[in-house]
């Protein structure tokens, strides 16, 4: 499989499945070997094959937001998931 590294003035939307997981497994293997504070366990298997019963992200960021009072969501802009890079990288 044949992946193009992450370029910082590309959407992460933008991506292909494969340059996605690349881009994590990538992202989390720096944080391993970087930094000594990080809450990652050093023997993370990234080769590990996909585990089709795994709870899905967005439910667990679901059950994490649920909690977010109301004040918090006011602070978001309305366009925040249309202008995710302007937000985020100030472009």
């Amino acid at each position: 499989m044949t992946t193009t590294p992450f370029n910082l003035d590309r959407s992460v939307a933008s991506l292909t499945m494969a340059e996605l997981v690349a881009f994590i497994q990538e992202t989390i293997a720096q944080t391993i070997h970087t930094d000594s504070s990080t809450l990652m366990n050093s023997k993370v298997d990234l080769s590990s094959p996909f585990d089709q019963f795994a709870q899905p992200f967005w439910e667990i960021v679901a059950e994490e937001m649920a909690d977010l009072p109301d004040e918090v969501w006011a602070d978001i802009p309305e366009d925040a998931s249309e202008q995710v890079d302007r937000y985020l990288y100030h472009s």
